[in-house]
């Protein structure tokens, strides 16, 4: 299969509170609700308020679950989740992965301040929206640009080379501004007119060149109709560039070697019906880079966990270029996460809130993996096995229904054991 998404049934993103601050002293007067040793202060309240309201429109019910909840995660402390390894490492992986996004810690601190639209840009943007450009469009399948200098290229050699390049490669297209999505690789089209030669420029996609046959007055809508309109697609190319342009860094700085013959023996050992690799991939030196001066390797076992605790990844695992994405992936997550130290984020408070809520998402469904899927499991099998139930739906809906009926049964179990010391939740 092409395409593979994973997403953890917990999905859900980052980091686990140390130890010390779990079991430190809170303020009594900020604790909303204490079930055993587990205690919801007054502002995380408030933030899981914020996270659960969007599912409940009874406010009541959405306090029970609260309430619920508190209950596991009292459970989880009593049990010390937090020296769970496969827990932790979750974790770890969901934190890097939440903080190289777009919209993540990192984005948010220091990229989104600097990509601010103003009404003047705005404005410029409205006016070069009143022409279309009507382009042929050339795509190399060779990489390398080193044998693609801008000097090689006038009217009548692109002309030459149109003639000779596959059907496949040659398109004619109509843009206007602000070019989506080759105007985040190049700004040459900003200030193009008829017949410019603009590239070649390399994208994530290919190295690209184009020309410009004509350029022609397009119907304009007023400004007010459109302007949510081209904030979105400024913004989107004030985005992607700033990653493009990121990334590039990033290559620069850690200066990846990739083996090539290694990452497709890769491929060869994944076993896709029982989705895993056995051993003999572990010693496999897939990449090496350079961190802190230092060069380090990335081998097949690094890989196989990358595959195991990331909350997300796409392409497939018999895929050598999509397997090397991968990699790169991880190695970008790893260099961001870095740089997101810099900023001090334990000392933000919103930050903590937010890490706080992801490590008892994480603790919650390892509840329900652990305690509550094993109790009925069983049942299904039996009920399968006496009635041959064979319709995926209504499997589905019997897993469901046990599963909610299992997690009463577990919560009022719960509270026969723990003790509901406070709760001022209103």
């Amino acid at each position: 299969m092409k395409l593979i998404i994973k997403t953890a049934a917990y999905l859900l993103l980052l980091f686990l509170y140390s130890c010390s601050h779990r079991f430190s002293k809170k303020e009594d007067h900020r604790v909303v609700l204490q079930v055993g040793t587990y205690t919801l202060l007054q502002d995380e309240y408030y933030y899981l308020k914020e996270k659960l309201k969007r599912n409940h429109q009874d406010s009541i019910q959405l306090l029970e679950e609260i309430r619920d909840q508190a209950y596991l995660l009292a459970f989880a402390n009593e049990h010390r989740y937090d020296t769970i390894n496969e827990l932790n490492k979750r974790l770890d992986y969901a934190l890097k992965f939440y903080i190289a996004q777009v919209d993540g810690y990192l984005w948010n601190k220091k990229v989104k301040p600097k990509l601010q639209l103003t009404d003047s840009l705005l404005q410029t943007a409205y006016k070069k929206s009143a022409f279309l450009y009507q382009i042929d469009l050339i795509k190399f399948s060779d990489k390398d640009t080193s044998t693609l200098q801008k000097s090689m290229f006038d009217q009548n050699q692109f002309n030459n080379l149109k003639k000779i390049t596959s059907k496949g490669q040659f398109h004619q297209i109509t843009l206007t501004y602000p070019f989506l999505p080759y105007g985040v690789f190049t700004t040459q089209l900003d200030q193009a007119k008829i017949n410019d030669i603009i590239g070649p420029f390399k994208t994530d996609e290919g190295v690209y060149v184009m020309m410009v046959k004509n350029i022609v007055p397009a119907p304009l809508q007023p400004y007010k109709d459109i302007e949510q309109k081209l904030r979105q697609a400024i913004t989107i190319r004030m985005t992607n560039k700033y990653v493009y342009e990121s990334v590039k860094h990033i290559q620069a700085e850690t200066k990846p070697k990739f083996y090539d013959q290694a990452i497709t023996d890769l491929c060869r050992h994944y076993d896709q019906k029982e989705k895993k690799w056995s051993s003999k991939v572990d010693s496999m030196l897939l990449m090496e880079y350079t961190f802190h001066g230092n060069t380090k390797q990335f081998k097949g076992k690094d890989f196989k966990e990358f595959i195991q605790y990331q909350p997300m990844f796409f392409g497939s695992l018999q895929n050598t270029e999509d397997v090397k994405k991968m990699i790169n992936t991880h190695l970008i997550s790893l260099f961001l996460y870095n740089e997101a130290q810099k900023l001090s984020p334990e000392n933000d408070s919103e930050y903590l809130l937010f890490k706080g809520w992801l490590r008892n998402r994480f603790y919650i469904n390892y509840f329900r993996e652990h305690v509550i899927l094993p109790h009925i499991q069983p049942q299904q099998k039996a009920v399968q096995s006496n009635f041959k139930m064979q319709n995926d739906s209504l499997q589905q809906q019997f897993l469901i229904k046990k599963e909610k009926e299992e997690y009463r049964k577990q919560i009022e179990r719960l509270k026969t054991n723990y003790k509901l010391v406070v709760d001022k939740m209103t």
